[in-house]
């Protein structure tokens, strides 16, 4: 009876070991191995040209960003539901068409990423843009494939769109984002065709202070020399590729636009009435026939990078050519811009826009 009672000890003493090995096994971290390593995948090339395993069963990837841009993205996609963590530039227009990416968490800036809170929301894809080389070498780190983008240019837009498209396997949708886009593009292009050459106004946009244009390679200054501004930015750039160019007050007074546009961002740090107010702008021509507007809309920005550039283009043109580009003509493309995209439209009372 002794001997039976210690071999059931010991085949128990065994079974039990099996199972914590197995449970070990089983565990990234217990084995020290990353737990996606095992996940079947497929190869996407980002905007760099890199080339970024991503999970092959792409409708249930998740994301997670700090890029702010990516926002706009995924919701016009119909892939809000995938963000794990995200940055929101403006969380209000979100919450009147209530989307799912309302739900997403933060993980900090792109400035400072909160490297525990993305471990800890563990996405199985990290977007970024594509001059954010630390945030490439943290995501490595912690063993999550990032894939970079950037937006800076309409066809940008589009590449954007059909990569985060291959990434989420929402390629259709991307599709008919691009298609919708493209041929809105056309249209302005032709519009802007029928501008004569010696009718063109000299434009700029201005930065969220007042001493800060959009520099020559950015989105803001593309929009304006597509709908037939002669820009005045040519040779100032920011102290990062394709950024903000500060490049002082006086410089501006130099320059001295026919028309100023203003960004939509929410960092703005001065009022419209500056521009009336101040003796000094006052001598500047754009402010004189009162040529200085900001660009729509409160809640939802059109002059960044993503899908509302097609408005910022509209606006703008009207607000240059109006002859061009009528006020009807501008509500209309409003109308049609959300109906497509959110299945609604939005008054300037609502959203915060207004010409």
């Amino acid at each position: 009876m002794k001997r039976v009672i210690e071999k059931t000890v010991a085949l128990l003493l065994v079974l039990v070991l099996c199972l914590s090995l197995a449970a070990c096994a089983g565990s990234g971290k217990e084995s020290g191995r990353n737990p996606k390593q095992n996940t079947e995948t497929i190869v996407v090339t980002d905007m760099l040209g890199r080339k970024v395993e991503v999970p092959k069963d792409t409708k249930s990837t998740t994301v997670a960003s700090t890029y702010g841009v990516v926002v706009p993205f995924l919701v016009t996609l119909n892939a809000g539901d995938r963000a794990k963590a995200v940055n929101f530039k403006n969380k209000k227009f979100y919450r009147l068409v209530d989307d799912p990416i309302l739900q997403a968490k933060s993980i900090g800036t792109r400035v400072s990423v909160d490297s525990e809170a993305l471990a800890t929301v563990d996405p199985d894809v990290y977007i970024c843009r594509t001059t954010d080389k630390a945030d490439m070498e943290l995501t490595d780190r912690l063993g999550i494939p990032s894939v970079a983008i950037t937006a800076e240019v309409p066809e940008e837009v589009f590449e954007a769109y059909e990569l985060l498209g291959k990434v989420l396997g929402c390629e259709e949708r991307a599709k008919e984002v691009t298609d919708y886009l493209k041929n809105e593009l056309k249209d302005i292009d032709a519009l802007a065709a029928t501008i004569p050459e010696e009718d063109k106004v000299t434009a700029l946009c201005m930065g969220s202070l007042l001493s800060r244009v959009a520099s020559e390679d950015m989105l803001q200054t593309m929009l304006l020399k597509r709908v037939g501004a002669k820009t005045v930015v040519d040779g100032i750039q920011g102290e990062q590729e394709r950024y903000w160019a500060d490049c002082g007050v006086e410089k501006i007074f130099e320059l001295d636009p026919d028309f100023i546009f203003v960004t939509s961002s929410a960092a703005l740090n001065y009022s419209m009435d500056v521009f009336y107010k101040d003796s000094a702008w006052q001598a500047m021509t754009s402010v004189k026939n009162k040529h200085v507007y900001k660009i729509p809309s409160k809640l939802d920005s059109w002059d960044m990078p993503g899908p509302g550039f097609i408005l910022a283009m509209y606006y703008m043109m009207h607000q240059m050519y109006p002859q061009v580009c009528t006020e009807e003509m501008l509500q209309t493309e409003i109308d049609d811009y959300y109906s497509f995209f959110f299945g609604r439209t939005f008054t300037g009372e609502k959203i915060g826009y207004e010409f």
